[in-house]
């Protein structure tokens, strides 16, 4: 016993480290390449994610294992991987910072709906406008009040298959289910 009392702090190393393995295995086995999942970031305070995703994940084409919802403080200390999502949602004063990763839209993929416009050009649908009466997704996301939130698409993304010659269009089917959701 006293061994172990005047070693405690190698056997809190073991425990850290062995924790920190375990973690990353964890997440080697049940993570998903870039191809087989679809990663949406919000700019928001809060967000049911795995209620919101299991609503995105319902009309998406076989090969995409899982929908990742994330908020941005979520990934504070990691602001590369926020790059690498395929879905964003954005307020207003928020987007000038991340336009460039942004693909253009078409406007005939989501009629009837409002749009964040660069020179005429639509980059982002809006999904938040108290003003307009545009609420979309409430149920799963809270918006600041006083804010217009927008949706944006990487340029990069892999599943915006109109847009940029990608892999499929899941991102795209996404938004479409989450445009209808309250």
């Amino acid at each position: 016993m006293k061994g172990i009392l005047r070693n405690w702090h190698r056997y809190l190393l073991w425990a850290v480290v062995s924790c920190m393995l375990w973690a990353w295995i964890f997440t080697l086995v049940t993570d998903a390449p870039a191809g087989k999942k679809l990663v949406l970031y919000a700019d928001l305070p809060a967000m049911e994610r795995d209620a919101l995703a299991a609503e995105l994940e319902k009309d998406l084409p076989a090969h995409i294992r899982f929908v990742e919802a994330w908020v941005f403080m979520d990934e504070m200390f990691n602001p590369s991987q926020i790059g690498s999502g395929d879905m964003f949602i954005l307020s207003e004063s928020q987007v000038d910072q991340y336009l460039l990763t942004f693909s253009p839209l078409d406007e005939a993929a989501f009629p009837g709906c409002a749009f964040y416009r660069v020179e005429g050009t639509a980059y982002g649908v809006c999904v938040y406008d108290e003003a307009a009466g545009i609420r979309v997704g409430t149920k799963y996301l809270a918006y600041e009040p006083g804010q217009t939130y927008y949706l944006f698409f990487n340029a990069k993304s892999g599943h915006i298959v109109p847009w940029n010659d990608a892999g499929d269009d899941a991102a795209l089917r996404a938004a479409r289910t989450f445009l209808t959701l309250e």
